[in-house]
């Protein structure tokens, strides 16, 4: 048998790093103003956000993986390190709300500076944006394109809590939100790395669809 006769498995179409890069930049503008909001207008909420954008750019790195032959087993074992990374990132947000909203000692952040987290929103609809091609062929960017426009809801957690701080004064809402993100990343973050575990790197490509 001629040996350029034999077919194989076609390799995942090429995505120009600039697209990755991109929504890298944005994502890490959008999460350096919300550190500085989080300083300025004392809000725990921002910077648990600022975090998760963050947490962001290791699945961007993932991303950033050339289409080759070990293309799969590369993102298979990267993925399962950002995911790690970010329940341990998950974790600390937690933690530290959960300390603030026992404590009770915090004074209600500035709600004006809550309305920042739009910017996370912005940075997240604008990667869903880059990511809607590549998303049609690439497991891995559908499963980054899901969880983009997934977070959105955790902006509308932001505004309602900074309409229910400018209403009613409740201290307790900053660090039950931040308290939000951290049991959202960590419960999105295990809930894959125990499906990889149980399936087996199909658990990425299955994933992607739900």
């Amino acid at each position: 048998m001629n040996p350029d006769a034999v077919e194989h498995p076609p390799h995942p179409p090429h995505v120009p790093p600039r697209t990755v890069l991109t929504a890298a930049a944005i994502t890490l503008c959008a999460a350096a103003v919300e550190v500085v909001g989080s300083v300025r207008g004392g809000s725990l909420f921002l910077s648990a956000d600022a975090l998760h954008l963050v947490a962001h750019l290791g699945i961007f790195a993932v991303l950033l993986i050339p289409a080759a032959r070990w293309h799969e087993r590369g993102e298979d074992l990267a993925a399962i390190g950002v995911l790690a990374l970010v329940a341990v990132i998950a974790a600390g947000i937690g933690v530290t709300a959960a300390e603030d909203l026992a404590a009770g000692t915090r004074e209600a952040p500035h709600p004006a500076f809550m309305l920042l987290a739009l910017l996370g929103l912005g940075a997240n609809l604008t990667t869903a944006y880059l990511f809607a091609d590549p998303a049609q062929t690439r497991w891995s960017f559908r499963a980054a394109l899901a969880h983009e426009l997934s977070d959105g809801a955790l902006t509308v957690v932001a505004l309602v809590g900074a309409l229910a701080i400018e209403l009613f004064g409740w201290r307790w809402v900053d660090p039950a939100a931040s308290l939000a993100i951290g049991m959202w990343l960590g419960v999105w973050a295990v809930r894959l790395l125990l499906r990889r575990l149980r399936i087996g790197p199909r658990a990425w490509a299955d994933a992607s669809h739900h």
